[in-house]
Formats: structure tokens, sequence, C-alpha cells
């Protein structure tokens, strides 16, 4: 949706010049910009008319863009990137991962930022928490934190660690190290190992006691008890290589996956559904899920952004750029719906999204298909209309956006800023403040 400008021209005789009142908003995103002729006919009707139309070019298109501030990285051997890698605390502050490549044995890193000192501080990397625990492997590396940080009931943080090293994109070969679940206690900030895994795990999730992981490759979900330490794992299945960088949790614990089933054809895209498990590890629905994958299936990133509201409901984007919303149910099985296109333009990639209110609106930083730059989305959830804004323009601490790839959802502190964090020619990991118009 555009920025309308209504021009308009009142006529006066009383009074010789021309005046400006200035603009004025009539409804969102759209503003009348209008002058008084104040010398009656004998007025230049032509210039006034030129003068309100370069006021209306010249009008500022970016009011409702957010204002982005760099945070900046401590740098560390091999840090490059996070990958979606964020969480916030009761508190308000906010945790990220940290990747790490191109060093003989990679270890991903976890910060916290505490925004009311304006702080970033590193709270260690998994190698060496690993050797702390004894568990380290002669070689082992641990190159990233992918998965959310996540708070569960118990007021601990969980988040994973996984190794790339050796592993076939095709997903006939797993990672040669493997992945860990740790816990990071609160207030204590030590870390806990809970689990290694051979699969990699790529998303973190939680609901009532329970800790949810995700794994490459089969969609390989993993439960952990936070009251009596018990796992339960299922493979939920998937096609070739292909991992969703998320999956859903809701309060009750009920949790909800991608499966992907090959068709006979094997050259044609597979059939897609969300399958619903209660606290039990069963299987209680499954919804066909048509706008899943990509133009390019083969290594789309499924689910890319979610948010919860506050009634319980959970939104959350495909890679093709579908926003869908589940309503979970009291003592039933909940509803998954389409919702629609979340960008105007129909598909993109929309790795982001994020509430202030909880009840009314979705946010979110986007790239339509086949465009470089990206744009703020505001999205009315009681109309399903979105407006558009630019993301990122006149921000003299950014670097340019678009030799960068940028994701987040959830992540808010205490003034309700939204964090959005990615890579910088994939050499330079980058954590954004992002701060609503107001």
């Amino acid at each position: 949706m555009k920025t309308s400008i209504v021009l308009a021209c009142v006529t006066t005789a009383l009074l010789a010049g021309c005046s400006n009142p200035g603009a004025v908003q009539s409804s969102p995103q759209t503003y009348m910009l209008s002058r008084t002729d104040q010398g009656g006919i004998s007025g230049n009707s032509a210039a006034r008319k030129a003068g309100v139309i370069k006021e209306a070019t010249d009008f500022p298109l970016n009011l409702g863009s957010p204002k982005i501030r760099n945070i900046p990285i401590p740098t560390f051997p091999g840090s490059y990137a996070i990958w979606g890698a964020t969480g916030s605390d009761s508190r308000g502050h906010i945790w990220v991962g940290v990747s790490a490549k191109g060093v003989k044995v990679p270890s991903a890193h976890l910060f916290e930022f505490v925004p009311e000192a304006d702080q970033l501080i590193d709270r260690g990397d998994v190698v060496t928490e690993l050797k702390r625990a004894g568990l380290w492997r002669e070689g082992e590396g641990q190159q990233k934190i992918h998965s959310k940080i996540v708070q569960a009931s118990d007021g601990h943080l969980y988040f994973a660690s996984m190794d790339e090293e050796g592993e076939n994109e095709d997903g006939s070969k797993l990672p040669t190290w493997g992945s860990h679940l740790w816990r990071l206690n609160l207030p204590s900030l030590t870390w806990e190992h809970l689990l290694a895994v051979p699969q990699g795990l790529i998303a973190v999730g939680h609901g009532a006691n329970y800790v949810y992981a995700l794994g490459y490759f089969g969609h390989v979900l993993y439960q952990f008890d936070t009251k009596s330490g018990d796992v339960r794992t299922v493979e939920v299945g998937s096609v070739g290589g292909h991992i969703s960088r998320n999956f859903l949790c809701d309060a009750r614990g009920h949790v909800y996956v991608p499966r992907l089933i090959r068709k006979k054809d094997v050259k044609l895209p597979p059939v897609v559904s969300l399958v619903e498990f209660d606290t039990e590890m069963r299987e209680v629905n499954q919804t066909p899920l048509k706008h899943y994958l990509g133009r390019d299936w083969t290594y789309g990133h499924g689910i890319v952004a979610l948010q919860m509201l506050a009634d319980g409901s959970i939104y959350f984007v495909t890679d093709p750029g579908f926003l869908y919303r589940i309503i979970p149910g009291q003592k039933t099985t909940s509803e998954v719906r389409e919702v629609g296109w979340i960008h105007p333009k129909g598909e993109s990639y929309t790795a982001s999204l994020f509430t202030d209110d909880g009840t009314s609106t979705l946010y979110a930083q986007s790239r339509a298909y086949r465009e470089r730059k990206y744009e703020w989305l505001v999205y009315n959830l009681a109309n399903s209309t979105v407006e558009t804004f630019p993301f990122g323009v006149d921000e003299p601490s950014l670097p340019p956006l678009k030799k960068t790839l940028l994701y987040g959802s959830m992540s808010k502190d205490f003034d309700k800023n939204f964090y959005v964090v990615g890579t910088f020619n994939l050499k330079t990991p980058l954590l954004f403040r992002v701060s609503l118009a107001r």
C-alpha cells in the first residue's frame, strides 16, 4: 500500500500572499497538503498548483519507517553471522547466538544485550562449555547456535548448538559432530548440558513444562521435560535435505511440525502438511499447507517467521511469504487457517515477525520476490491490510542492506523495541534494534 497525498487549494480574497498550513493526516498513510490562495482572482493558479505538486513530490514517504540502530558485536575467531538465533527473557534482556566458521575448531558464542545499560555481554561459547563438562571430543566444532533462545516455565533459557562439518546437503549424511541441547541457568548464568544427538538441531521452542528441538535430516522432533529430565523423540518426516528453520509450540505444550512426503514422481514438489503433537508426542491432527514451498522447494526454508499473540494464537510465515494462523483448541485439536500473502506484492522472503501490542498488529522486515531492497511491513490483523515503508533508509550506522541477510522473530525489550539479526557479506554478524515510528 502506497502513501496517498491529497492536494487542495482553498481560495480567499481577504489577504495577499500564499501560506502553507502543512500536512494533515486524514487516515493511515493518507496525508493532505493544502495551500491557501490569499490573492483572490489575481493569484497565479498555475504557480500555486506547481508549488503543491512539488511539495507532494518531496513529501517524505517514510513516516512509518522504524528507526534502526546497529549494535556492534565484539569479534571472536570465525564470527560471521546470527542465523535468527534470538530470544528475550522476563527482564527484557535480549539474547543472540553468534555463529563461527573458517577456523580449525569453530565455536558459537552466546551474547546477552542489556538494553537499560546499553551493554552487550559475551556469556560463553559452546566448545569451552563442552570441555568444562568433560564432553568435548578431539576436533569437535559447534559452529552454530541457530535455534531460538527461549525462556521456559522454569525461568531458565534453552537453546541448541550444532555442527555442519561433513554433512551432505541432500540429506544423505548427518553432520560429523551432531548437536547439543543446553540450559542456561538464571540468574547464575551457568551452562548445563542436557542432551547430545546426531542430527543438526536447528530450532528450539517451548510450551507448558516442555522444551522441544527440531533436527535434520528427516524433521526429527525431540521433547525435553524440564521437570523430570525425560526425553522423547519422533521422526515427523521430510524429504532429501529439506529442513524447516522453525516449528511452532503453543502454551499447552502442543507442537506443530511440517511433514513432507514425496510423490511418485520425485521431480514434483512433495506433499506438505502441518502435524500437531500433544504433550505425549502423539499425533493428533494434520493440516495441508498449500503455500509452504517456495520456488526452490528442494532447499527452501520452510517456516521462516513466527509470533504468538496475547490470545495464545500463533501467526507464522512460510518460505514464499504466506501468512497462517494457528488457533489452539481448549480440549480439542487446533485450527490452522490460511490468512494470505503477508506482502502486498505477493511472494516475498519475510524472515521476521513481531507484535507490539499482542492483539492488533504484526510487523516484519521483508523482501518482495526478486527485489533486493528491504521493506517494513505493518499488517493490520483486524482487516488483513498491510502497509509498506522503507526499511533502513538514511540510517548512517547501517551497512549497505543489499549485502545483508536479515532474520529474527518475537524478540522484544520492555520499551517495545524489536531485534533483527543477520550477516553482512557473510562476514560480519549483525544485531539491529528496531524502534517503531511513534
